[in-house]
């Protein structure tokens, strides 16, 4: 007895010590591959693929709606040999609380992707389609997932410029839109309601089984008037981080902030699905144009597992603090959806 004891002792000491939080500073940063975001152009945002091998490819949009309403929608392709599926998922929430789930999959033949433009049919049916205004310039997408009981139709048009980087285990991160402005329907329970509010989309592909060897990720992006910073956490183990920050103006271009001058903090661990499950996080940054401090308090989360063993959960986040680039200042004060994905 007094043996079981101690090792309770020693589990909950361990626990205590290795779970309090994940805290990025000079000793965990990895620099071993550095992110360096890149232009964008619409056929990016095509279809990739890749031949033969095994791969998967996603394109995913969400959006916060001002009635509090917020959504997220996705198309994801698996692949290997050249059989597989395609996922079509949608996610409606209230006030951060999910109340509708729908989601269906066809085999990777009934799906049409165009490899030159943004365009996706799946089942006969035209999911997204995207273009570039002939006046502005700016990107224009119109989504359409429709599921017995539930809908969204919605139009999502660019207000930053987007960018592409390639990660270290190859794969490809393309944020297309950091931030649009998003008008349309949601239809929950046969009602359909109108909706305004601000989107993001990104598309990820030539995602191989190599991803698989991270401990995973955390992502996210907050916005202030003016500026949209876009914020991820790559896990290569579970100590050691490459956080990445990009921050957009309206209309105008990007700025990378180096990973060594981000200090990112994952604290308020709950236990959820027998794993150790942060409920707040710090990111801060202080550089010759940026300065950035901004805390993300849970609201709501929601877990779901994936082919048996990658564990994903979307979080609801309040988000507060300050945004400053070019001495330009402005208050970070909203709610946001980031996630946090683990693959072991």
């Amino acid at each position: 007895m007094r043996r079981i004891a101690l090792l309770l002792l020693v589990l909950v000491l361990v626990a205590g010590n290795s779970f309090t939080g994940l805290a990025v500073d000079k000793k965990n940063i990895d620099n071993s591959h550095g992110f360096s975001p890149q232009d964008i152009e619409l056929g990016d945002d095509a279809f990739h693929g890749h031949g033969m091998l095994p791969y998967t490819e996603w394109w995913y949009f969400d959006a916060m709606f001002s009635n509090g309403y917020s959504a997220q929608m996705s198309v994801r392709i698996i692949s290997a040999f050249g059989k597989g599926f395609v996922f079509q998922r949608l996610d409606i929430y209230k006030d951060g609380v999910l109340i509708t789930h729908d989601s269906i999959s066809y085999h990777l033949k009934e799906i049409f992707a165009s490899s030159k433009v943004p365009f996706v049919q799946v089942h006969g049916k035209t999911i997204l389609t995207g273009s570039s205004d002939n006046t502005t310039g700016d990107f224009v997408y119109n989504m359409s997932f429709d599921f017995p009981g539930s809908a969204a139709v919605l139009r999502f048009v660019g207000c930053t410029k987007g960018w592409k980087g390639q990660h270290q285990s190859g794969d490809w991160w393309a944020v297309v839109l950091p931030r649009a402005a998003v008008t349309g329907t949601i239809t929950i329970d046969n009602t359909t309601i109108n909706v305004e509010g601000t989107g993001y989309h990104d598309h990820n592909w030539d995602v191989s089984a190599k991803t698989c060897f991270y401990f995973g990720w955390f992502w996210g992006k907050f916005n202030s008037p003016e500026y949209t910073a876009t914020w991820s956490a790559i896990l290569s183990t579970r100590a050691t981080v490459q956080p990445i920050i990009v921050v957009n103006k309206n209309k105008t271009g990007y700025i990378t902030i180096p990973s060594k001058t981000i200090w990112f903090s994952a604290k308020d661990v709950h236990l959820d699905q027998f794993m150790f499950v942060p409920h707040f996080f710090n990111i801060e940054t202080m550089t010759d144009k940026v300065f950035l401090v901004v805390n993300m308090e849970v609201i709501s989360i929601d877990h779901e597992r994936f082919m048996g063993f990658m564990n994903y959960w979307r979080y609801h986040v309040k988000c507060s603090g300050i945004f400053m680039v070019d001495g330009h200042a402005e208050t970070v004060d909203g709610v946001f959806i980031a996630e946090y994905i683990r693959f072991r």
